[in-house]
């Protein structure tokens, strides 16, 4: 079995910051991995992400940090969600298989996201709902690899829509494909790297560019007091 080493981990890092270079709308990473956090147990974490979106005719990126955390409510499922400066998203996980190495599990989530730079495929209200397949391959008891399939659907539309005024909204359907590398670097503490990749499908005018996403994530674990 291959032994994952910080050089290896760097690697990945590096393969994830090259989406970044794909054109693209606002974008951000879940930071999520298959297994899901035990019952009686609440996880909660810090996360730096990077967005890409497009301005004008430019490539642009901001940095956007994040609150996470998860509950566990079951023996095969927690819930949880992520806070932002652009938005909430809430949502549960699933484990559905557990084969050591492997372990899948689904997670679906709904959010609301502000986006502050608009183009001809953006506006700056959005609403999303959709699920993540996530597949978590444990290395060892330090190094888990996470690859995701995600499907999202997307209401976006001015700020008019306050208003009763839907002119310029758009109906959105965003396939999607990420890759995660996570540090145990204790039994309380974890550090996980994210990359991936959307395609938006604008339901009236079709597909729209790429949209890119790296993000990094500090979360601790800590039992539930009684």
């Amino acid at each position: 079995m291959a032994v994952m080493t910080p050089r290896h981990a760097t690697r990945a890092l590096g393969l994830g910051g090259l989406l970044l270079l794909a054109p693209g709308c606002l974008s951000g990473a879940r930071n999520l991995g298959a297994a899901t956090t035990p019952a009686g147990t609440t996880e909660v974490g810090v996360s730096l992400n990077a967005l890409a979106f497009e301005h004008g005719r430019e490539r642009a990126y901001l940095p956007s940090p994040e609150l996470t955390f998860r509950k566990g409510a079951g023996e095969n499922w927690d819930w949880g969600g992520r806070l932002g400066l652009l938005g909430l998203e809430l949502g549960t996980r699933h484990r559905l298989v557990e084969r050591s190495p492997w372990t899948l599990s689904v997670a679906p989530s709904a959010g609301a996201w502000y986006v502050p730079v608009t183009n001809s495929s953006t506006e700056p209200v959005n609403f999303r709902l959709g699920a993540q397949t996530l597949v978590d391959y444990r290395i060892n008891r330090t190094w888990t690899l996470t690859g995701g399939a995600s499907l999202m659907g997307a209401f976006a539309g001015p700020l008019t829509v306050f208003q009763g005024r839907f002119n310029g909204t758009h109906l959105v359907a965003s396939p999607g494909g990420s890759l995660g590398v996570a540090f145990r670097v204790s039994p309380s503490l974890e550090l996980r790297a994210e990359g991936g990749l959307e395609l938006p499908l604008d339901l009236r005018d079709g597909r729209q560019p790429l949209t890119g996403h790296v993000g990094l994530t500090f979360r601790w674990r800590r039992a539930d007091v009684r």
